[in-house]
């Protein structure tokens, strides 16, 4: 039986519903509730069928002392992370020393703030052993003897469609796999309403269409959703403006719609947590509610103090960039606009969450257990 999966970068279900979004073929569609983060930890959790406090893989950067980027320190502050030299050798260090396979980026992390941070993710994601003890689709899939066919960012979406094409015609896999993150960046740089998200989103329904006919099983989904930004706040300036030690007192991380602090301090902790209450502009995640989401981790590697920003909200400047995207995802999984969508050939009562993908993906998958 010849399955497929084909999973799009940021496909929403408001976003479907919006431009109408359909595939012939699948007569079956689900709103799914995703995870707390960004594609990292949206992904591995459709992949290994848990999340984030399980799978491990929740943000691209946990903070640590021992950070593999700790001898960025020695740099002169004049040498930061945009120049060519010094990203040519973090790439060659991580790679060489480290051996960091999976995806990263630098963004405009600083210096003093990327040598207290390390990378959890080691191994390609879309590779076999990619959940890093916490077994895969891909994992199981091999496991039982299916020939696999994967593709995923790094080979160029419409190379990557061709080739899926080309292997349901040969016919010599079993289970097919294809990943891809230009609707994305599409979002990203145009918004929700624009007619390039329009546009891409018409390709995708002519793609697919041709290939529902060639396999017996196929699912599409989404990891997370879009929402389009609407306002920006400079959280960096304002936590400046305390006058804190970056790294002695405290560790920031500012991704766009989230802040996330390791706290050397209690007076510190006391002094960040009466501002972000002030902020009205986001909240302060408890010990409960990191639970409830599935992002509470007890040593603190991914945050004594975690902040997530409202819907439509970003935070400008961040590490991510200087200027706000027109389309942001990261968002609190409740919002609307962060539901994926979900369209299959076959029922899928059982699934309201991306977690539950991997179930019908491989049905019997055991969800993580040992590899």
């Amino acid at each position: 039986m010849r399955t497929v999966v084909v999973i799009i970068d940021a496909l929403g279900a408001e976003l479907a519903r919006t431009h109408g979004f359909a595939v012939a073929g699948l007569a079956h569609g689900r709103r799914l509730e995703s995870v707390l983060g960004f594609s990292q930890a949206a992904l591995t959790s459709i992949l290994t069928g848990v999340r984030p406090d399980r799978h491990g893989l929740w943000m691209m950067y946990a903070f640590d002392d021992r950070s593999p980027f700790r001898f960025l320190r020695c740099f002169p502050d004049a040498l930061g992370t945009r120049r060519r030299i010094v990203r040519r050798l973090v790439r060659w260090k991580l790679g060489a020393l480290d051996r960091v396979g999976a995806y990263y980026s630098l963004y405009d992390v600083p210096k003093r703030v990327l040598g207290c941070l390390d990378l959890p993710a080691r191994r390609p994601l879309f590779e076999p052993g990619g959940g890093q003890g916490t077994p895969t689709v891909i994992d199981r899939a091999i496991e039982r003897g299916d020939r696999c066919f994967v593709r995923d960012y790094r080979c160029p979406e419409l190379e990557a469609f061709d080739d899926l094409d080309q292997a349901l015609d040969a016919g010599r896999h079993d289970f097919h796999l294809l990943y891809t993150a230009g609707l994305d960046a599409v979002l990203h740089r145009f918004g929700t309403g624009h007619e390039e998200t329009a546009k891409r989103l018409r390709l995708y329904e002519k793609r697919l269409g041709r290939i529902v006919s060639k396999c017996d099983r196929m699912i599409v989904l989404g990891d997370h959703g879009m929402c389009d930004v609407e306002r920006t706040v400079d959280l960096i300036a304002r936590v400046e403006a305390l006058g804190l030690r970056v790294p002695r007192d405290v560790v920031p991380f500012y991704d766009a719609t989230m802040a996330r602090f390791r706290v050397r301090d209690a007076r510190v902790r006391s002094g960040l947590e009466q501002l972000l209450g002030e902020l009205g502009c986001g909240r302060i995640l408890d010990e409960a509610e990191q639970r409830l989401l599935g992002v509470r981790f007890e040593d603190g590697r991914f945050g004594d103090l975690i902040f997530v920003v409202e819907t439509g909200t970003v935070i400008e400047p961040s590490f991510m960039g200087r200027t706000a995207p027109a389309g942001m995802h990261g968002y609190h999984p409740a919002a609307p606009c962060m539901d994926s969508l979900m369209l299959s050939s076959e029922l899928a009562d059982g699934c309201r969450s991306i977690t539950d993908v991997a179930s019908l993906v491989l049905p019997g998958f055991a969800a993580g257990g040992a590899a």
